[in-house]
């Protein structure tokens, strides 16, 4: 079985925060604004990167959260956004869940988690393996971290 590096999306991949009033958006039940999301990598050095992870056994996968409330709407919007800005995810690793669901709980031997939250990172580090921290201050940037896989 193949490793699988865990990607977060809102904060790691997409640019939700930079987004003018989200939370109102969101609380109101506009998902659209997971559509709107700018990406948080540069295009062609991303795509090198999980080519480059794939071709040494690794699999794509990701873990986000959504409002419980709007969860199928959410889980919609994040495909669509997905789709057209990381086409390297396998579809059977794409878990849209709500935050009573512990991103740790799709931990697999060896797998790993990059996310921009610390409580998510040592929640997987708590299981024995390792993390990549995604937060745009990290001390080792999220590319420069896979990289180094």
């Amino acid at each position: 079985m193949s490793k699988t590096v865990y990607f977060d999306m809102d904060g790691t991949l997409a640019a939700l925060f930079f987004i003018k009033g989200f939370a109102e958006r969101l609380e109101s039940g506009d998902c659209s604004v997971y559509t709107e999301c700018r990406t948080l990598y540069k295009v062609n050095e991303m795509s090198a990167t999980i080519a480059a992870l794939k071709a040494r056994g690794y699999d794509i996968g990701i873990i986000s959260y959504a409002d419980e409330s709007n969860l199928e709407k959410a889980r919609a919007a994040k495909m669509e956004w997905l789709s057209r800005h990381f086409p390297y995810a396998n579809s059977e690793k794409i878990h849209i869940v709500t935050k009573a669901v512990s991103k740790a709980s799709y931990y697999h031997n060896g797998d790993i988690l990059v996310d921009d939250a610390r409580a998510n990172r040592e929640e997987w580090e708590s299981k024995g393996d390792q993390t990549i921290n995604a937060y745009f201050r990290a001390k080792i940037p999220m590319m420069e971290a896979l990289k180094a896989l």
